[in-house]
């Protein structure tokens, strides 16, 4: 816990009138310069606070080396073109993905690109770059990236760390809730006073069948993330990689909630509130928004799939699993139960999607997920 960040956003609490928004108190609790919790060293993995896919073996980096491959061929095979990651946390997918990129019969990126905005993670991508002896330019921003053709983009967990709006209906009315002082001076949920003039975009259909009291989230940065990737890519693909559902899903009727939580040493907690810059914040992403926004934004949202259904069937992941279940040894185990883990239901082979979408191109899925697509799940063209 950082003593001066609570006290910096208790002061602005009281600078804004006693009510702050969920969003803002989000921010500052993960990317405060120096004291926001990306900034306060090593929270990935086994020594930090949370898992993700970069952590579990190579299944993630060779699911989407596949898809570079494909995305190559998609674009005509050019000579000249750009591999963008943001937010790759420690650098270690990136790495694994221009090692195995090598290995192909395929040209490699011209230029390489990873946005990170955090400075700690980009000191931490750096010494990744340096040891594998590759040149990545890095930003802190999309904004410091100028706008090409044949971009392949990819990113793993990233906008379930956007800063969320958080609100309560009931009846009509919908409230939005953000972050007091109580006597302690403890932060707790205050709820605005005034109706939200202009919430999220969900679908009339799904708020009828809410009971008369719903709390949840929705994300307001997905428009202008999709739109700063729709400046920088004249001509590409782009894939994401997060935990989330269609918005049938999200807001369903039962999930009275939302999906907001934290992570602090491989424990989930609803507590969100306490001690910022100490814990994880995130929410489950809407890909129903997601397609949406990517649409305003000039792409068209080509698949959205399990994380499990996509990786069993990429051909680089079915090879390696094969050569590890002939192995006898620790390892050739150990791999094993990685990749069990990244694909199967109870691990996180259901709650992860992967949706790809395209600018400037017609596109050809691959073979090999046609039969697994749910794009269709999303409800776009109902939108």
């Amino acid at each position: 816990m950082s003593n001066a960040l609570s006290s910096k956003i208790r002061q602005r609490i009281t600078d804004a009138g006693g009510w702050l928004s969920f969003e803002a108190f989000m921010r500052e609790a993960l990317y405060a310069p120096d004291s926001g919790y990306y900034e306060g060293g090593d929270i990935f993995g086994k020594s930090g606070d949370f898992i993700t896919g970069a952590d579990v073996g190579p299944w993630l980096a060779l699911g989407i080396n596949d898809l570079i491959v494909w995305g190559w061929v998609q674009l005509g095979r050019p000579q000249q073109w750009t591999l963008l990651e943001q937010g790759g946390g420690q650098g270690r997918v990136l790495c694994d993905v221009l090692e195995a990129l090598a290995e192909k019969d395929c040209c490699m990126p011209t230029r390489v690109i990873a946005v990170e905005t955090s400075a700690y993670l980009r000191q931490q991508q750096e010494l990744a770059y340096a040891e594998l002896g590759v040149d990545v330019v890095q930003v802190a921003s999309l904004e410091d990236v100028p706008a090409e053709d044949n971009i392949l983009f990819f990113c793993n967990e990233l906008p379930d760390a956007f800063p969320v709006r958080c609100f309560t209906r009931r009846g009509g009315g919908m409230r939005e809730r953000g972050v007091g002082l109580n006597a302690d001076g403890d932060f707790v949920w205050l709820e605005c006073e005034s109706d939200i003039e202009h919430g999220p975009n969900i679908a009339e259909k799904f708020m009828d069948a809410w009971p008369d009291v719903y709390s949840s989230e929705w994300n307001p940065h997905l428009d202008a993330w999709q739109s700063a990737i729709g400046r920088i890519m004249q001509r590409g693909l782009l894939f994401c990689v997060d935990y989330g559902f269609a918005q049938s899903e999200y807001y369903r009727a039962q999930r009275i909630e939302g999906t907001l939580l934290a992570h602090f040493q491989h424990e989930t907690t609803s507590d969100v509130l306490g001690n910022p810059g100490s814990r994880d914040i995130t929410a489950h992403i809407d890909f129903t928004a997601l397609g949406l926004a990517g649409h305003a934004a000039g792409f068209t949202m080509n698949s959205w799939m399990t994380q499990g259904a996509w990786l069993a069937q990429s051909p680089s992941v079915q090879a390696s699993i094969q050569q590890a279940a002939t192995g006898m040894d620790a390892a050739s185990v150990a791999l094993l139960a990685a990749a069990k883990r990244m694909l199967l239901p109870q691990g996180m082979g259901d709650l992860f999607k992967i949706s790809m979408q395209s600018k400037g191109i017609n596109v050809t899925k691959p073979d090999y997920l046609t039969s697994f697509d749910r794009v269709s799940a999303l409800g776009l063209s109902d939108a």
